[in-house]
């Protein structure tokens, strides 16, 4: 909720699908969103990124409106994804394109083992330019709550 202060209440967000729900939840919070649409139960004014098993669990960003902040969580939670460096790099290059501001909760990365999948964003070329990166002491060091 604090990193969404920084930006306010006039901001269009983008989240993965399925994500992490403290994305939406702190979006609608501060007054981010409009209402719910019943009929999809997602709310408006979020872009949703679909990630899911027919697209490799990465979104399909060329196909997407504009969003001022995106939330990218590598690997995704709930779905335990982890994208590629190129899948990054594309990434960050729509962020720079678009001007958006890219908020990469890193907070799994202690759990890749696969050599060549990225643990931070900063490890993509152009991505301190546009990315902040979150993390979390419960998955490094076990500490809740």
């Amino acid at each position: 909720m604090r990193i969404q202060q920084m930006f306010g209440s006039r901001v269009t967000s983008a989240v993965q699908d399925p994500s992490y729900p403290v994305y939406v939840d702190t979006s609608v919070m501060m007054g981010q969103t409009g209402l719910i649409n019943e009929e999809t139960r997602q709310f408006d004014g979020i872009v949703y990124m679909p990630c899911t098993a027919e697209n490799n669990f990465f979104p399909d960003l060329a196909s997407l409106p504009r969003a001022d902040v995106v939330y990218f969580c590598s690997p995704n939670n709930p779905t335990g994804a982890a994208a590629t460096k190129e899948q990054l790099t594309e990434l960050v290059n729509i962020c720079k394109e678009r001007g958006s501001i890219l908020v990469f909760d890193a907070a799994y990365a202690p759990f890749i083992r696969s050599p060549g999948i990225p643990k931070s964003i900063y490890e993509i070329e152009g991505a301190k330019d546009v990315a902040i990166e979150c993390n979390s002491f419960s998955k490094y060091a076990g500490f809740t709550g």
